[in-house]
């Protein structure tokens, strides 16, 4: 990708919004971009000959766990 494009349509693979479609400021292959707080990858961006805008492809990235830490008070004498 030479430029930067205002607008990219980005099409949804996998998680619960499969099949939909998000619009991502300047997406570039390999970012993480969150829709509706749900974590997606963008694989390809494609130019549109004779348009500005670009299309893209995003596959859903399952967010991990959070791992609870235990909280030790220490009283003050």
């Amino acid at each position: 990708m030479s430029k930067f494009s205002a607008s990219v349509t980005v099409k949804l693979h996998g998680g619960p919004l499969d099949g939909k479609s998000a619009v991502s400021y300047g997406a570039v292959v390999g970012s993480l971009i969150d829709v509706n707080h749900h974590n997606y990858r963008v694989t390809t961006v494609d130019t549109i000959p004779g348009w500005t805008e670009m299309i893209a492809n995003a596959t859903w990235v399952a967010k991990r766990p959070l791992v609870a830490r235990s909280l030790v008070v220490k009283p003050k004498l």
